[in-house]
């Protein structure tokens, strides 16, 4: 953790020397460590906010995690291959090494969060404080370190699962635990930060985590382990209340994005940007650039139905040369334009993913899947078009990629639901997941078995 030392000290030329370093030698009045800093509600408040600063950074949702998780796809075409070095373009044509930057980045940028995460965890039982506001600040904590791991493990599927905080020399001695072991990790955190945290918070915290994110995010990491049937109750709480419509409900893309974000309905769970100065915006040119075709925009505008009101939002070229789906306002493109993490449109199509695995001809599958189309205006389907198991399926994976288009979920459906062989012909299975940053692997003391197979 960073050392905060408040107090300037300055001695002016007319001060003796002996004066002057007396002076020096005070300790400052206002000076914070890690060890002093964390001790009341205050001190924890403010590590919380260090929490979501995290997620804000370059290394993920700001920018790095787009890249692995939708230039990957094929939702997108780097048109600029030699930019960067050609790190960008080496993920978009599988050709990445372990020295590629933009993995150190996301692989830091995560356990960064985590890190963060742990000292809150670690610190915050012996405080003495409201202890509803305490577990409320344990709930998002663990929400945060819980989405973390589950990126973490999405990308590189075996991770270190570091739950404390660790000096320098206990870090060299960690080792891999397995996908599972770090799956079942989020889930306990997702089950305690669902028990901890409100339904909703006031419009001041407007943008913390709530109950109805940890469920969310909890189903997803169900359907990612075919627990279908966990992931369909563990779902149905926030379905019926994206249903009731108080505090969750559908909301037309165009409602929603690029703008209002912030207070959309349909957003479960965002990572926030403000700008205005404060450090705390997204570059515009982080939000799929297309000025110059930077990037081409691959979704076949034929995917879409005539009225579909998703499909100018992701039109090769949007208003401004970007597509319109993050197009927010900016000021020497700096913007304050927010990234969905988790929507009530994508808790519906989870929903109706794991209903139709149960079993075909459900009708709150149908019911969920028809609540997105018709948000976006398009057509209701009927056992009459989708006449079969698979065919629901395959509608549910088609709809994903219209709905969720450049979410940072496409890699990850296409990994998940077994279509990397179809889309990508010819591209060896091990680059599902990613290798194992070289950075990393040289600060470990024992090497053995911690780079991805495949990868050198």
């Amino acid at each position: 953790m960073k050392t905060y030392i408040i107090s300037i000290l300055i001695c002016g030329l007319m001060i003796t020397a002996t004066s002057c370093k007396k002076f020096l030698d005070l300790k400052p009045l206002d000076s914070y460590t890690e060890r002093t800093f964390y001790n009341d509600e205050k001190g924890l408040q403010g590590g919380l906010v260090s929490c979501y600063d995290a997620l804000q950074t370059d290394s993920l949702y700001g920018n790095n995690l787009l890249t692995l998780a939708e230039l990957r796809g094929d939702n997108l075409t780097d048109n600029d291959p030699g930019s960067g070095a050609g790190v960008r373009n080496q993920i978009e044509v599988f050709s990445e090494t372990s020295v590629n930057v933009i993995l150190a980045g996301a692989w830091i940028g995560n356990y960064r969060a985590i890190y963060r995460c742990n000292i809150i965890l670690d610190r915050a039982p012996a405080i003495s404080m409201n202890e509803t506001t305490k577990n409320q600040i344990i709930g998002q904590a663990k929400f945060i370190r819980a989405l973390s791991y589950f990126n973490l493990t999405r990308l590189w599927g075996n991770v270190p699962l570091v739950l404390k905080v660790q000096k320098t020399e206990e870090a060299r001695q960690n080792s891999r635990a397995t996908s599972a072991e770090v799956y079942q990790q989020v889930i306990d955190d997702l089950k305690d930060a669902a028990g901890k945290l409100p339904v909703s918070w006031a419009d001041a915290q407007r943008g913390r985590a709530t109950s109805y994110a940890a469920s969310a995010l909890l189903g997803k990491v169900y359907l990612y382990q075919k627990k279908f049937d966990l992931a369909t109750a563990t779902l149905q709480p926030v379905v019926a209340a994206i249903y009731a419509g108080t505090v969750l409900s559908t909301v037309p893309q165009t409602t929603t994005f690029p703008n209002n974000l912030k207070t959309s309905k349909d957003v479960i769970f965002a990572v926030q940007y403000l700008s205005g100065g404060l450090k705390e915006f997204v570059n515009q040119d982080n939000r799929y650039r297309n000025n110059n075709n930077t990037n081409i925009i691959n979704i076949p505008q034929t995917l879409f139905e005539a009225g579909d009101n998703r499909k100018e939002l992701v039109a090769t070229t949007g208003t401004g040369g970007r597509p319109g789906k993050f197009n927010g306002p900016q000021v020497n493109n700096e913007t304050s334009s927010d990234f969905p993490v988790i929507r009530s449109a994508d808790v519906l199509l989870m929903y109706a993913e794991a209903l139709n695995e149960g079993a075909y001809g459900n009708a709150e599958a149908f019911k969920a899947i028809n609540a997105v189309r018709s948000n976006a205006n398009a057509s209701v389907r009927t056992a009459a078009i989708l006449t079969s198991q698979n065919e629901f399926r395959t509608a549910v994976y088609l709809e994903r990629r219209l709905e969720l288009a450049l979410e940072a979920d496409r890699w990850f459906d296409i990994v998940r639901t077994n279509q990397m062989a179809t889309i990508f012909p010819g591209i060896p299975a091990f680059r599902s997941i990613y290798p194992v940053p070289q950075v990393e692997i040289d600060n470990i003391n024992n090497k053995n078995g911690w780079q991805n197979a495949g990868y050198n």
